[in-house]
């Protein structure tokens, strides 16, 4: 979803199912210790390496921190966040945000509304919730139900826990 909205070449999505395979596999030979999946830093690196990046992976304390670390990264970059939600077990795209100010202004702004996007649409989870139709706003209320700390894990024991980021930053 993320190379999706990102990718301004011109070609095709990256809906098709072997597509979205050739991404998913790469992201697991980048993810160490993914318990046989993808983890965050080579969901990051997936992104970076198909030049869409580059991102990076962390790891903020605070909630409204965190919505405002997505928030800032998006205004600044133009391009999505990834959420890691339900405590690490699962991953949402966030397109866009609304807000009380400017983050490129105002550096106390209220992130108000985000645009979201969950692939498991229209399923979600028996024990996270419903997800949200694409692109939906959610309020930082609705999303606090599904985005939570994330405590550290195998794969993340270089981060502290806290709300984890898959963050793009601005190129060099």
């Amino acid at each position: 979803m993320a190379h999706n909205l990102i990718d301004d070449t011109g070609g095709a999505s990256w809906a098709d199912p072997a597509q979205q395979g050739e991404l998913w596999e790469m992201a697991r030979a980048r993810s160490s210790d993914s318990f046989n999946g993808a983890n965050p830093f080579g969901w990051a690196q997936v992104l970076t390496e198909s030049g869409m990046g580059p991102y990076t992976v962390v790891s903020v304390a605070n909630y409204e921190t965190a919505l405002q670390t997505a928030a800032g990264a998006i205004a600044s970059t133009g391009r999505p966040v990834g959420l890691v939600m339900w405590s690490g077990r699962h991953a949402w795209v966030m397109s866009g945000f609304g807000s009380m100010g400017d983050p490129g202004v105002f550096p106390d702004f209220k992130v108000t509304g985000i645009h979201v996007l969950d692939p498991l649409y229209p399923y979600g989870s028996g024990q996270w919730g419903a997800s949200p139709e694409p692109n939906s706003l959610v309020t930082p209320e609705q999303l606090a139900t599904q985005f939570v700390i994330r405590e550290p894990r195998r794969w993340s024991s270089g981060l502290p826990a806290g709300y984890l980021l898959v963050l793009p930053v601005a190129s060099a």
